[in-house]
């Protein structure tokens, strides 16, 4: 009895602090809903591309010194390349505590573990709940180890099930209530059954590769219970099969003038650009006849302009029905996607709404579809505060596969500027660089420097 007691006490204590750190900024931003610039200690932040001495343990002292130059307050330490990792790192942790600096331990999940790949993160592998109870044992030797993360959660959703989390969760804070977990997530990812699932056995989210400004900004919405969905946007969730003939349609009235042009202009994007196509297409829909229609697969990343003329279709009518949709042409066991659609303009054409209206259209669905148009956009409770540190890649290899080219020095540093930009603005609460060259001479890392110090003044 006296150890259920206890493990009630820990658990009590984890319930009331594992927000602690932010419980002002979110009391101000529910009463008044203007996001509040948060400075909590851990905000600025660099992940991985440690350097090595020649046998190929990780070169401690060289590491400090350049994260000290940096300017950031947290590593995130991966424990994955060697299996000596586990060793340097009670090695790094009282040399990053002298130089100020915090940690969090960063691991595999099993999609980068053995057998599937080379590595694993060691000495104790797949084994979570163990990472768990070792991570915050340590935590108690080193005050600076504050945190850790999991690379790629939600792909390995299936084994990282809510109960595994929570029990996972129950065991690191029995050991050490103020011990943080946040799993790494993308941008696409941050939907609402992520949110209803785990939001009460995390304690935050590492969300990577923002598209543009608005995608952090959709997601902080998202993940404070300030946004259902991204108005004008369709999605589907990936793990979810469809069926040939499901389709989300967002439909509204328009007013037909007496010009001799009749046009509309959008601009369009979606997330998804492998070479699977022939399923989900998107489609611009007039009387219920296609006049624009384009494969979810293949494409390219980034918002793009869309001119649809739509005279021959509507000359000589009063009133159509206008309508975007994504229809099924066939179904798919696993092919999850989002689609946007913004900056809605015609010429001879009178909208009853646009996509910041977005209550105002009309839905209709068959399927798990999920929309920003609709319903479903109206004002949410502000309820709960989940919070997100933003990934950007400091890696030109991972920049150019995930944003294009070109993927320079300079192209990486803006998206860190506009990173540091929605921290400043309360859109997120921290900015980590994925993989920052930190060799000498490294002009990514010089920028990214300049950047991260100018904002923790």
């Amino acid at each position: 009895m006296k150890k259920l007691l206890y493990f009630l006490l820990l658990v009590s204590l984890w319930i009331i602090s594992d927000r602690v750190f932010l419980s002002s900024a979110s009391a101000q931003t529910t009463s008044t809903q203007t996001p509040v610039p948060n400075r909590w200690r851990g905000a600025l932040a660099d992940y991985d591309s440690e350097p090595r001495l020649p046998n190929g343990r990780v070169d401690v002292e060289t590491l400090v010194a350049r994260l000290k130059e940096l300017g950031i307050s947290t590593y995130y330490y991966l424990v994955w390349h060697a299996a000596t990792d586990w060793d340097d790192l009670k090695l790094f942790l009282p040399k990053a505590a002298e130089a100020g600096l915090d940690v969090w331990v960063y691991l595999v999940p099993p999609s980068e573990s053995k057998p599937i790949a080379k590595l694993s993160s060691e000495p104790f592998g797949m084994d979570y709940q163990r990472w768990a109870e070792e991570i915050a044992k340590l935590s108690l030797e080193h005050k600076n180890l504050t945190g850790w993360v999991i690379d790629d959660f939600y792909a390995n959703y299936k084994f990282y099930t809510p109960d595994y989390v929570r029990e996972m969760q129950a065991k690191a804070k029995m050991i050490n209530p103020k011990l943080r977990f946040y799993p790494l997530m993308y941008f696409r990812e941050i939907k609402r059954d992520f949110i209803e699932q785990y939001r009460e056995v995390i304690d935050g989210v590492v969300v990577a590769y923002p598209e543009d400004r608005e995608e952090i900004d959709s997601a902080w919405g998202l993940l404070n219970d300030a946004l259902l969905t991204q108005p004008g946007e369709i999605s589907y969730p990936w793990g979810q099969p469809s069926k040939a003939g499901d389709f989300l349609m967002a439909s509204q009235q328009v007013k037909v003038g007496s010009g001799d042009k009749l046009v509309i202009h959008f601009q369009e994007k979606d997330d998804f650009t492998a070479p699977t196509m022939g399923y989900h297409f998107k489609q611009l829909l007039v009387n219920d006849e296609v006049a624009w229609e384009e494969d979810i697969g293949g494409g390219e990343k980034g918002a793009k302009e869309v001119t649809v003329d739509l005279t021959s279709l509507v000359k000589g009518k009063s009133e159509i029905t206008l309508a975007f949709r994504i229809l099924d042409k066939k179904g798919v066991s696993n092919f999850g996607f989002r689609w946007q659609v913004r900056n809605l303009r015609t010429e001879g054409l009178t909208l009853a709404a646009d996509i910041s209206e977005p209550v105002k259209w009309q839905v209709t669905q068959k399927g798990a579809f999920e929309t920003g148009f609709g319903p479903a956009t109206k004002k949410p409770a502000h309820s709960f505060h989940i919070p997100f540190i933003v990934m950007t890649s400091g890696q030109a290899s991972e920049f150019l596969m995930r944003h294009g080219t070109p993927a320079s020095p300079e192209r990486m540093a803006e998206w860190v500027s506009m990173c540091l930009d929605a921290w400043r603005d309360g859109k997120c609460d921290g900015v980590v660089t994925y993989c920052l060259d930190k060799r000498p001479g490294s002009r990514v890392f010089d920028l990214s420097r300049d950047l991260f110090r100018g904002a923790a003044k």
